[in-house]
């Protein structure tokens, strides 16, 4: 007869679990690509241990700076996030208007046709 305590052990023999300082990050596939053929050609010398993915990150990272993060940040912008910022500058620096008058400055401005 088996007690609950193996009834149990037997239910869950994986009971602890491994514990790992790594994590999975999603890329897209052509970035994947990107980096592996990247290790391949790293990996290519007589010695030394192999380069792995964290490897470059980390001195990819390291490298990156201000600059770079402001690029990244404009990148990731609509033209419509665009516009609203350049209408909430114009509402700071010249007082509140409505969006429609706006553009219509900004028409103006670079020569659009206003219909008349």
């Amino acid at each position: 007869m088996e007690t609950a305590q193996t009834l149990e052990a037997k239910k869950s023999p994986n009971q602890s679990k491994v514990k790992t300082n790594t994590t999975p990050i999603r890329v897209t596939k052509i970035t994947a690509k990107k980096i592996n053929v990247m290790i391949q050609k790293l990996n290519k010398k007589l010695f030394g241990k192999s380069i792995r993915v964290d490897d470059v990150l980390k001195k990819a990272l390291s490298l990156l700076e201000e600059k770079h993060f402001k690029e990244i940040k404009e990148a990731s912008l609509s033209n419509a996030d665009k516009l609203e910022i350049q209408y909430r500058e114009y509402c700071k620096n010249n007082g509140q208007i409505t969006q429609d008058e706006f553009l219509g400055i900004l028409m103006r401005t670079l020569g659009g046709n206003s219909g008349n």
